[in-house]
Parts: C-alpha cells; structure tokens; sequence
C-alpha cells in the first residue's frame, strides 16, 4: 500500500478474479479499469481513495526512518507488524491477523461456490445463489399475497418445469438452503484457521447435513 518512499498510494482497487477477491493499492487506476475490461474473469472493479486511519498514521510516522522494506512498512500500517521476524515492529499475535486476510478471499470463494449448490428436496434441486434465494422468497412473498398454495408452474434450478408446484416445498427448500448456509459460513471460519495453519486450501471439505 506505501510507494518505495514509504508515503501511501493514492488508491485501493479490488476486484473479483474468478470470483476471489483481489485488492492491490496503485496510484493508477487507469491501469485496473483497462484491465477489467479486457479480461472476462475480472469483474466487479472497486477504486476507494487511500485514507489512513490515525492509528495507521502513527504506524507509519513510528517506522518511517526504520530502514524496513517497503512490504514490511505497509503490513505494518495495516496489521501492526512486519511479515519478517527480525524487525523491532514484529508482533507474532497480530501476524495472525495478516495471514488471514490474505487466505479469506480464496476460502470465501470456495464457500461461495459450495453455496450455490443448494438443496435437493423431493428430487428437485434449489440453486443457493443469492439471486436464486431472492427470486424464491419473492415467490414466495406473491403466493402468500394471493392465498396460493401451489405454483401453476415451477422453474427448478435444471431448467425443468413442474406443474401445480406446492409453494410448502419451495418454503421447506428456502429454510434448508439457508440453514445450510450458516454451516457453510461457520465452515469458512473453520478452514481459515486450518489454512492459516498449514492446510491445503484445495482440500477443503464443504460437505454439510444438508448435502
């Protein structure tokens, strides 16, 4: 986040790459918004103006003449530590804190992925996306509006139609999409803390009760 002469770049970019989360720090943003457009799996450009807290500021001002590397000042801005261990700014605890950041994005996007898979009730499977979980409870919301107890005609997430759809199934799908999803959630705090500890992130294992 700081250039070699250790004063802040102008702008944080995130951005989605396959669906992870990318955020890199740059004075020009120029640069991501060309490279979005030009590649189909980014997507989703963020550009927020660098602003440093007051703690943050006085992280900076404390290791400006200390003669670290400019990747161990800007962690240390951020997190309150060095990565190298052989700093006087070294503090194993909040090391933690950095490791984590940098291993969420690619679990969360698995979590996710996982989410989108859904339930299966009664041989008929319920997508899990957020767009899926919105267009069922909107669905819901009109059956309850006009008294209806079944669906004159079903989309399910295969693109098979089902005639006379009971709306209770599409209740009891909307309930177990999203209990599984909180497992899914506390999953995700799980295999942080498992990768941040050696774990193979490719290896993690989704499989909820609801699978």
């Amino acid at each position: 986040m700081l250039r070699d002469d250790l004063t802040p770049m102008q702008f944080r970019i995130r951005f989605l790459d396959n669906d992870v989360e990318r955020t890199h720090y740059s004075d020009d943003r120029r640069y991501y918004e060309q490279l979005i457009a030009q590649h189909g799996h980014l997507s989703d450009l963020r550009i927020d103006t660098v602003t440093l807290t007051p703690e943050q500021q006085q992280r900076l001002d404390a290791i400006q003449d200390a003669g670290v590397s400019t990747h161990d000042a800007g962690v240390y801005v951020q997190y309150g530590t060095t990565e190298s261990d052989d700093t006087a700014f070294f503090d194993a605890a909040k090391l933690i804190d950095y490791r984590r950041a940098q291993v969420e994005p690619q679990v969360k996007a698995q979590r996710k992925k996982a989410e989108a898979l859904g339930v299966t009730l009664n041989g008929i499977r319920y997508d899990g996306s957020p767009e899926n979980r919105q267009a069922m409870q909107e669905a819901l919301t009109a059956a309850a509006d006009a008294g209806m107890t079944v669906f004159a005609s079903w989309k399910d997430s295969e693109g098979q139609y089902h005639a006379n759809h009971p709306v209770i199934d599409v209740e009891d799908a909307l309930r177990k999409i999203g209990q599984r999803r909180a497992r899914l959630i506390a999953l995700e705090a799980q295999h942080v803390d498992a990768v941040v500890a050696g774990s193979d992130p490719l290896t993690l294992d989704w499989s909820t009760e609801w699978d």
